[in-house]
């Protein structure tokens, strides 16, 4: 089942509303100028005569959360481009953890935020699903300000349950590590989505259906608020007269 943002609401449909974040993340009063000023732009035809932000919509969320899984389901769904921003890194630069071994955490998080500036900045319906820890960055922080954000959330025992370890060696060293992150960036997560969906809750069809309605809803907003803020252009033809005979 979706949820709201913050944790401990009752389940109920995705809503957008305001949260308030500490100074050092992006303040409500930017995003709501952000979305005001063109953050989501016009909405194009996609199928079935759909509407959607024509900029990406971007998924965040912990470690095995199902940002790609999803992400390329709702892609799919929606008739648009999914890309993964770990997959864009390692294109780049090579292999993650070998990365962080070589040049560390901060430079890690600097080159991953340069390869999200530059997957944000395409313009055009898209999925972009970012790395767990991609909101550490303050940049990156500031530019999903401007996108439709939907934060995927689980529980660390659905997590275990469900994750390949072989490929999680974090998870299978120290299955502790996940809450323990989680807890750390909660508050980041929290600051960025506009929509919260738990995929422990929910069939994967079930949150496919419901995450597209979602990012279909956001294009059909975007689009009746550019039209409001259109100025209303006169005719150029002249007005005929009524009159009767005398």
């Amino acid at each position: 089942m979706n949820e709201p943002r913050r944790a401990g609401r009752p389940v109920g449909p995705p809503e957008t509303r305001p949260v308030p974040t500490p100074p050092s993340f992006a303040p409500a009063a930017r995003r709501e100028r952000a979305r005001s000023a063109g953050g989501v732009r016009p909405a194009r035809r996609r199928r079935g005569g759909q509407r959607l932000p024509e900029r990406a919509i971007v998924f965040v969320g912990p470690m095995a959360a199902g940002k790609t899984s999803l992400g390329k389901r709702v892609a799919r769904e929606l008739g648009i481009p999914f890309v993964d921003t770990d997959a864009q890194f390692v294109r780049k630069y090579g292999p993650i953890a070998e990365f962080f071994v070589t040049h560390g955490e901060d430079e890690f998080r600097r080159r991953e935020a340069e390869v999200i500036a530059h997957e944000l900045a395409e313009t055009g319906a898209r999925i972009v699903a970012l790395g767990g820890g991609a909101v550490i960055h303050e940049g990156t922080r500031a530019l999903l300000a401007e996108h439709p954000v939907v934060l995927l959330m689980t529980t660390q025992e659905a997590v275990l349950r469900t994750a390949n370890l072989a490929k999680r060696p974090l998870l299978r060293d120290d299955p502790s590590a996940w809450g323990r992150i989680l807890r750390e960036r909660r508050p980041l997560y929290d600051a960025v989505a506009d929509v919260t969906f738990r995929t422990d809750r929910a069939t994967k069809d079930q949150l496919t259906e419901r995450t597209s309605r979602w990012v279909a809803a956001q294009g059909r907003k975007a689009w009746r608020e550019r039209n409001r803020a259109r100025p209303h252009t006169p005719s150029s033809e002249p007005v005929k007269e009524s009159r009767s005979d005398d």
